[in-house]
């Protein structure tokens, strides 16, 4: 009783901890997304400006950009303490591209400002870079005043007005020397949003600067997933800026005469597609969405599809459309990263070491600056090219090389992005393990030792699973039920699921909500033998083919079969040796008391003739007959745990597109081993005989209401 009591306290002193630690995480990321729009919006909104005025008084809006983004990449590196980086030694593997990048951004900067004005003699440059010297100057003060001022209050507020006024007053000077009303207007206008934007920006980064400033020691730097989610993470906040940069610039330069109204529509998009993606990110958290890896990978194909139909502008409706797609895109990314920036705080306890939410909220900040600054050197790079090269080919529009490498370079980012999705070992099904395991009292050392060689040290992930999953989703679309049935509490444990050929084990896959590693046939986890089990099994009757083409045939059909069904990480099962079925129960009782969940498909197979060949085949609408020797694990886990395994029962019906879980067998320590057997079988069989019978039953209820209607209807 005393040590139920305990493993019932220590059960609920977990679950306080973690309820603690969503909720904080929750409050640091409202404070995160509302920064990161500030952020965004001030830096995104002033390359307009600049872009804007360079148009109007020089015919060239790509110069006056250029120029922001030379001045925006060295203010955002001193602002955010990035040059401490290589002194603490927190982030080698970011140092080389960044200063390289750095470099390449000086030798462009050079050419804009001595170079241009000499070579393309063009008149009023210095008055562009007059303007936009006084938008960096603005930006660097105000981090400057925000600096100086530890602590916010009014005297920080009043100091704010005061140097916003300073840099507002020469900036309406210099709007109303423009002879154009509407120009004149927007510059004013522009200026003074921009400008109480940048008073969270200047907040942000002071923080960010004097976090950095104290040299200590990384605790995430070895942890091997967190360096494949800071690559995921980086790279698609690299194509998220770079496709917006992208987009300003070519619209901006796609009309070859000066349009004040299609800058601001440029800033209205903007605006439009942070309010759509704030709208989509609030639907995804109120409809309680899972944020896995699947939904980064959709909302990464949404935004490359937004990104590359937005070019289009010859509607209203288009327009629309593109931005509502890439407004989803952008949300169902930063929600999922959010997501996964909080779960590393729980792999960090796996590795033995305590990081604050203060400490994550920095760390993702440190991604996102790190992302803004190489979009904007990339970006710099690219239009002090266009630039020089654009203008001396007299051409009112850009070229078709340009347009299509604007068009591909921010994919080609969030591509690479993707490919280190796949590659993250800390998916949902291990997610879930990592919870249950920080949750409840059960914390064996072999559950430990197999989250950590998952999760922190260097893991080989295979995803022919995760890609298989995301393109056979849409086209089996089934109704879960029995979830409330798994306790999570009594996990490890062995589903038990209908064969039905090939759909059960593929529904398994795909919609059993849990963890698990399967057993599969030795057979076809081996590419030679599976090629020679698909051959005598069904590729010998294909007809018109020779001998020759039809083993062609299999062993190219084996190579992808083998590569998915490895991906699972499998128990391989030999049912005709009996040293390596005892392997395999030996492997299964290892990998129960590491923590997984097993999967397994006992039916047996019936045997028919097929032509002149005896081959076997599964029912597909009811269940087979279990083999009784699966159920030995409950006695060698027993024996080796002292804990009662719980095998549950699972029925994917074909007929009713429906995934069932049925309640647990429970393994009895005090019946004979070979009753126990027996027993446990049987129930299964009856049970999953009941989830066959209870989808059946209300198919046919379902129809028979659906005649009902009909008739009523007709009568």
């Amino acid at each position: 009783m005393a040590s139920a009591a305990a493993g019932a306290a220590s059960r609920a002193a977990g679950c306080i901890n973690l309820t603690r630690i969503m909720s904080s995480r929750k409050k640091s990321y409202k404070i995160q997304v509302a920064l990161s729009l500030s952020n965004v919006n001030a830096d995104f909104l002033q390359l307009i400006l600049c872009m804007m005025v360079s148009h109007y008084l020089i015919g060239n809006p790509l110069y006056g950009g250029a120029l922001f983004l030379f001045a925006n990449i060295w203010i955002l590196y001193f602002e955010s303490g990035l040059r401490f980086l290589r002194r603490s030694r927190r982030s080698e593997r970011v140092e080389w591209p960044i200063w390289t990048l750095l470099s390449l951004s000086v030798f462009a900067g050079l050419a804009l400002v001595f170079l241009y004005p000499s070579r393309m003699q063009v008149a009023r440059t210095n008055v562009v870079s007059f303007f936009v010297l006084l938008i960096a100057a603005r930006s660097l003060l105000t981090w400057v005043v925000n600096r100086s001022l530890d602590r916010p209050g009014m005297a920080q507020r009043i100091y704010k007005g005061l140097y916003q006024l300073l840099f507002f007053i020469p900036c309406a000077a210099f709007a109303w020397l423009v002879t154009d009303g509407i120009v004149c207007w927007m510059i004013v206008c522009g200026t003074a949003v921009t400008g109480f934007l940048l008073s969270f920006q200047g907040s942000t980064m002071v923080s960010l600067g004097k976090y950095l400033s104290h040299s200590r020691q990384d605790q995430l730097r070895d942890i091997f997933s967190y360096r494949v989610f800071s690559n995921m993470s980086l790279y698609a906040q690299v194509a998220l800026s770079l496709g917006v940069l992208m987009y300003i610039c070519y619209v901006c330069f796609a009309t070859p005469f000066f349009s004040a109204r299609l800058y601001l529509r440029t800033a209205v998009w903007i605006v439009a597609v942070l309010l759509c993606s704030e709208l989509f990110r609030r639907l995804v958290a109120g409809r309680n969405w899972v944020l896995s890896l699947n939904l980064f990978m959709v909302g990464a194909a949404c935004w490359i599809v937004g990104s590359l139909g937005m070019f289009d502008v010859r509607s209203v409706w288009n327009s629309t459309l593109w931005v509502a797609l890439l407004g989803f895109g952008l949300a169902c990314i930063t929600a999922v990263l959010d997501r996964y920036n909080g779960d590393f705080k729980l792999v960090a306890r796996i590795a033995g070491r305590k990081v604050s939410d203060r400490e994550m909220y920095f760390r993702s900040m440190i991604t996102q600056v790190i992302a803004v600054i190489i979009s904007n050197a990339v970006m710099l790079c690219v239009v002090t090219v266009w630039v020089f090269v654009i203008p001396a080919a007299h051409e009112p529009r850009l070229p078709f090389v340009f347009r299509t490498f604007m068009l591909e370079l921010p994919v080609v980012f969030m591509l690479v992005s993707m490919m280190f999705a796949l590659r993250q070992p800390l998916d949902e099904r291990r997610r879930q393990k990592l919870f249950n395991f920080l949750r409840w009292s059960n914390r064996n050392k072999s559950a430990e030792q197999s989250l950590h060689d998952n999760l922190v040290g260097r893991h080989r992930v295979r995803f022919g699973v995760k890609i298989l999953a995301f393109f056979v989703r849409p086209f089996l679309h089934l109704r879960v039920e029995g979830c409330e049935n798994m306790d999570m509490a009594h996990f490890p444990s062995v589903f038990v699921c209908n064969h039905g050929i090939i759909y059960g084990p593929v529904a398994a896959v795909i919609y059993l909500p849990t963890y698990f590693r399967p057993w599969i046939d030795r057979k076809m986890v081996d590419r030679d033998i599976a090629a020679q089990e698909m051959y005598g099994r069904f590729i010998y009757r294909i007809p018109l083919l020779s001998e020759r083409a039809k083993r062609s045939v299999a062993r190219g059909l084996a190579r992808p079969v083998t590569w998915a069904l490895n991906s699972f990480d499998p128990i391989p099962v030999e049912k005709n040796n009996l040293r390596n079925v005892m392997s395999t129960f030996d492997d299964t009782v290892r990998v129960l008391g590491e923590g997984d969940n097993v999967l397994i498909f006992p039916e047996r197979p019936r045997r028919v003739r097929r032509g002149d060949k005896m081959t076997v085949e599964h029912l597909t609408d009811s269940v087979g007959t279990l083999f009784t020797g699966f159920a030995s694990i409950g006695r060698l886990y027993y024996d080796k745990t002292g804990q009662c395994l719980r095998f549950y029962p699972i029925y994917a019906s074909r007929r009713n597109h429906t995934f069932r879980i049925g309640e647990p067998v429970v393994f009895d320590p005090e019946n004979d081993a070979h009753e126990e057997k027996r027993r446990i079988a049987s129930l299964l069989y009856e049970r999953m005989a009941a989830l066959c019978e209870g989808g059946d039953a209300d198919g046919r209820k379902s129809a028979s209401a659906g005649r009902g209607g009909g008739k009523t209807s007709g009568e």
